[in-house]
């Protein structure tokens, strides 16, 4: 019986949990040391003491209901409360009561409960962060992934559904939750890209790709992940969010089409202004000249015939001029479509011939149309501006021999091909072969001008839906290649 006193009074003085013995009354009757390390208390401060007069006031309430219910019969393991210090500080402790109704003895044991408070604020803390974090997969724009690298298992936040129309917490986690849903065509791309982040050891990867929503339809998407390694640097997990950026990319479109847009009616307004101008000059210049020699032959009468029958001749040329420049306007501003009709080439060049006659006739021009009437499908206005820029600057940059301008149309294989051959002073078009056709480009310092010719020509043809190239060399002429599409070509043209 000794021994076991003995061992039982080794066991309190060597535990290194808190042994003690508690009356009914609640009251201390034994204590083992250590009690001293847990609270600071000397064993025997604390014999007759009440255990609920060392407990913290915010829990003495209920750990004296703990105690009613221990003194109940209820066994108690591992209760939870904070205690007063000998130095005022506060220890939290686990307790375990049993209470022995024969004797009316509660025997106790405590320790430390550091660990368990400091759990028990781990799991609240990884709750709260799991709340925040659930809170915010619901409330943004983005389809939040987490993927385990070592599981390939990945999990998707509320956006999966609310953004692109996928079930989340389907059956399914692997990593073919995401891949299968990429556009077939960017799919190899996208995730050679991401395997490459992984193995490189970087962190941040981002991608724009194409991916599939559950109405079939295809989203453009922006994903941004970042790469979470262990301490040898193998990568081990890897979070990210999809955004969802078609609408951004329709409306960067739209402003671009604008921008676009802009710049071609602000370009067809500078052609439209040099087209006055140009078109504008010869019956103007024509009627002038007349009014002169009117006013210098006004006492011979055929004299005054002439002027009057070529004034009524420059007068229709400049009404039609108008006509057709007000019809050119209201194309460009997008009020009026580009009306076709059957046009006589032959006729059109006859009218610019007139238009040019006094250029012809200083310099001795001599036009020639290689065939009979042909009739093409086409807008008047447009064709006219066409021959008229290239007559007038085969006769502007004329050679010291007198220009010479051919004209032929050939029509095959659906095609009407216009050719326009000149004598004159030629372009080098090896060195300037990127900028024929650009407005404001002049290819000799002997001519003045404002170097749009050219260009009007090039957007001409462009606007009939047709391609132009020039053959030439400095000396040695120039020749223009003109072909129309089939639709342009009328079907008594063909024939």
């Amino acid at each position: 019986m000794n021994n076991t006193l003995s061992e039982l009074d080794k066991i309190f003085a060597f535990s290194l949990d808190l042994i003690c013995v508690i009356d009914a009354g609640g009251r201390f009757l034994k204590v083992s040391d250590a009690v001293q390390p847990l609270l600071g208390y000397h064993p025997q401060e604390l014999i007759g003491k009440r255990f609920i007069d060392f407990v913290c006031t915010v829990d003495a309430e209920d750990s004296n209901n703990m105690l009613k219910r221990v003194l109940q019969g209820q066994t108690v393991i591992k209760y939870a409360n904070s205690c007063k210090r000998k130095d005022g500080t506060e220890a939290p402790l686990l307790w375990s009561f049993n209470f022995d109704k024969e004797e009316e003895l509660i025997y106790v044991t405590a320790r430390d409960g550091k660990d368990r408070l400091q759990a028990v604020k781990l799991r609240e803390s990884l709750e709260a962060s799991n709340l925040r974090y659930e809170y915010v997969t619901k409330a943004t724009s983005d389809a939040i992934w987490d993927w385990d690298l070592e599981k390939n298992t990945i999990f998707w936040g509320e956006g999966f559904k609310t953004i692109f129309g996928h079930p989340v917490g389907q059956e399914r986690t692997d990593v073919g939750t995401w891949t299968d849903y990429i556009h077939p065509e960017d799919a190899a791309d996208v995730v050679s890209s991401i395997l490459e982040i992984i193995d490189s050891g970087e962190t941040v990867w981002k991608k724009e790709y194409r991916f599939i929503r559950g109405d079939s339809s295809y989203a453009e998407v922006v994903d941004r992940g970042f790469v979470i390694r262990d301490d040898s640097g193998k990568a081990i997990r890897m979070v990210g969010a999809q955004h969802d950026i078609s609408q951004r990319n329709k409306t960067l479109a739209e402003l671009k089409q604008l921008a676009s847009d802009l710049y071609k009616r602000n370009r067809e307004l500078q052609q439209f202004g040099y087209i006055v101008s140009h078109n504008l000059r010869s019956p103007v210049a024509n009627i002038m000249g007349l009014v002169n020699m009117l006013e210098e032959e006004k006492h011979d009468p055929e004299a005054i015939d002439f002027c009057i029958e070529h004034l009524n001749v420059s007068m229709k040329s400049l009404d039609e001029v108008i006509t057709d420049l007000s019809e050119i306007l209201s194309i460009t501003d997008g009020s009026t479509e580009i009306h076709k009709e059957q046009v006589d080439i032959v006729e059109i060049i006859e009218k610019v011939k007139t238009v040019l006659s006094d250029q012809i006739s200083q310099t001795q021009a001599s036009v020639v149309v290689q065939k009979d009437p042909m009739v093409w499908l086409t807008h008047r206005a447009y064709a006219y501006s066409i021959f008229l820029n290239l007559i007038s600057n085969a006769i502007k940059y004329r050679s010291e021999q007198a220009p010479v301008i051919n004209i032929d149309f050939l029509v095959t294989d659906g095609m009407l091909l216009v050719t326009v051959t000149d004598n004159g002073i030629g372009i080098d078009t090896g060195r300037y072969a990127g900028e024929l056709f650009k407005p404001y480009r002049r290819f000799t310092a002997t001519k003045s001008g404002k170097g749009l010719g050219l260009f009007l020509v090039k957007s001409h043809v462009e606007v009939l839906h047709g391609t132009i190239s020039l053959e030439s060399t400095p000396g040695n002429g120039s020749t223009f290649k003109i072909a129309f599409p089939a639709d342009s070509v009328s079907e008594s043209a063909i024939a």
